[in-house]
C-alpha cells in the first residue's frame, strides 16, 4: 500500500523530526518535495531557518509541524539509518541549487547503496573534469543527505574528506552501508 502523502499548498512547509543512533534527523517537505534533511539536528529552530526560501519568490511560507504528512518518508529514512536496505523513491525538491549544484546532486543519485566514488569522478562525469573543488563545495551544500549521498564521496586517494556531518558521521554511515551489503552478500551464499 503507497502511503505517500502530496502536497498541494505552496505556502507551507511541513516538517517533521525523530530520532535514530546518530542523533535527531529533521526532515521538511515542500509541494515539490522533501527539501530539506538534516542530522544531527539539535535545534529545529536552526532547521527551519536552513530551509532555502528563495525559491518561492512572492509567496508567503509558513512552516507547519506535520508527523503524518511525512509518515512515508521518515518510515524509510529510519530504516536506513537501522543498516536496511532501502529505495527513497519519494519527489525531492532540490530547487534551492545552482544549476551546477543540481547536476552534481543528480549524479550522486546515481551512485549505488555501499559504493564511493571520488569527487574527481564525479566532476568527470557531470563534464567537468577540472571541478573536483566544486564538487565538493556542492557536496558540502547537499539538502538531502543521505537521500543524495554524499556520504559515498571519497578522496581520489581513498580518504575520508569533508562532510557537513562531521567526518564521523561519514565514516559510520559508509560502515553501515558496507556492513548491510556485507550481510546480504553473506546470506545469499548460505
Amino acid at each position: 500500500m503507497d502511503t505517500r502523502v502530496r502536497v498541494n499548498n505552496p505556502g507551507i512547509i511541513y516538517f517533521s523530526s525523530f530520532y535514530t543512533a546518530i542523533g535527531k534527523v529533521c526532515i521538511a517537505k515542500s509541494d515539490k518535495g522533501i527539501c530539506r534533511i538534516s542530522f544531527p539536528c539539535a535545534n529545529e529552530n536552526y532547521f527551519l531557518n536552513s530551509i532555502p526560501l528563495f525559491r518561492h519568490t512572492g509567496t508567503d511560507i509558513k512552516f507547519q509541524r506535520n508527523d503524518s504528512i511525512l509518515k512515508y518518508e521518515t518510515t524509510l529514512l529510519k530504516e536506513y539509518f537501522k543498516g536496511k536496505l532501502v529505495t527513497f523513491d519519494f519527489p525531492l525538491d532540490m530547487s534551492c541549487g545552482t544549476p551546477f549544484q543540481k547536476k552534481v546532486w543528480d549524479k550522486l543519485l546515481e551512485i549505488p547503496y555501499g559504493v564511493c566514488r571520488s569527487y574527481k569522478w564525479v566532476a568527470e562525469e557531470i563534464g567537468c573534469p577540472r571541478a573536483a573543488r566544486a564538487v565538493g563545495m556542492a557536496n558540502n551544500r547537499n539538502p538531502l543527505p543521505p537521500v543524495v549521498p554524499c556520504h559515498r564521496i571519497i578522496g581520489s586517494d581513498g580518504k575520508l574528506t569533508g562532510y557537513a556531518s562531521g567526518l564521523h558521521i561519514k565514516k559510520q554511515l559508509l560502515e553501515m552501508e558496507y556492513n548491510t551489503i556485507k550481510c546480504r552478500r553473506k546470506a545469499k551464499t548460505l
